[in-house]
């Protein structure tokens, strides 16, 4: 088993967000070289993991995206440290800003399920996958994003969002996007430093000016839309980055396609909890084959 000491050193210098919060900025900015997200209620299924502060009442933390109106999918290390679970703040995407309003409703985590192999298999960023039943539901219209349902080829563009660590060096709330492409395994294998990549149940994306996840993105989406039908799907639940995010980026999701059973089992075990079904022997999660 691993020293704690040396866990948490390898989340902090793998992962994109960190159980630690030294700076109240860390985790204030965004996306490396994004765009501002300008058109309103695009991404109404996106949330802001929050942690009270110091300086401020709550700042961001992690990303998240409802996949049901009361469970939200991130990444795994964004809920290690137990400690904070019962004091975080989920703020749905309302107006493409993190500052949470008088008017916002208080969202809590209710329960949450971690991938059972996180931190037990390598790669870590293997499994770094959660599931999150919220205390209370979203009930705007299209406020969740559909659950991938194939695998998508290489170089296909996907969209990434949140509100982490960008370019400037000064504040802002405000979320931003990015444009990137599925790379081969090969690619992502050969060009990976300072993190591990599991094939299969990870993919990796690049684009062509670097922009990318950086500190405070983690649990966000990879987003693909649909041409044909206009319906956008989740594909990815961004694990680590490429750091440091002023270098070409690659960034590692979790493979949400390889996850579904996992995902599945998540919400039956939350549905038997909620009617008072008794507790069945546990059973070994396998994941769904290729």
């Amino acid at each position: 088993m691993l020293n704690s000491a040396i866990l948490m050193m390898f989340l902090y210098s793998n992962f994109v967000s960190s159980t630690d919060v030294e700076d109240s900025t860390e985790f204030q900015e965004k996306i490396y070289k994004g765009k501002d997200v300008l058109r309103k209620g695009v991404y109404p299924y996106f949330c802001s993991i929050q942690i009270p502060n110091d300086r401020y009442p709550y700042i961001h933390y992690c990303g998240g995206v409802l996949v049901e109106r009361n469970v939200m999918l991130t990444a795994a290390h964004c809920l290690t440290n137990t400690s904070l679970i019962s004091k975080l703040r989920i703020l749905p995407n309302y107006r493409n800003r993190r500052v949470i309003q008088k008017s916002d409703p208080i969202i809590k985590v209710k329960n949450y399920v971690i991938h059972p192999d996180f931190l037990k298999q390598r790669p870590y960023s293997m499994h770094d996958i959660a599931v999150v039943l919220l205390d209370k539901p979203d009930t705007r219209p299209k406020a969740t994003l559909q659950l991938a349902f194939r695998r998508l080829p290489v170089n296909t563009k996907v969209k990434l969002i949140g509100f982490g660590i960008e370019i400037r060096d000064y504040l802002s709330d405000a979320l931003l996007e990015a444009t990137v492409t599925i790379k081969d395994d090969k690619k992502c294998l050969d060009e990976k430093t300072g993190f591990e990549y599991a094939p299969i149940y990870n993919f990796c994306t690049q684009n062509n000016v670097g922009a990318g996840g950086c500190y405070g993105d983690a649990g966000g989406p990879a987003i693909w839309q649909d041409a044909r039908t206009n319906i956008s799907y989740l594909y990815g639940v961004l694990s680590s980055e490429q750091s440091p995010c002023n270098k070409f980026h690659t960034d590692v999701f979790v493979n949400v396609f390889a996850h579904l059973k996992f995902i599945n089992d998540a919400y039956l075990q939350f549905s038997r909890e909620q009617f008072g079904c008794p507790k069945t022997r546990k059973a070994e999660i396998t994941e769904y084959d290729y």
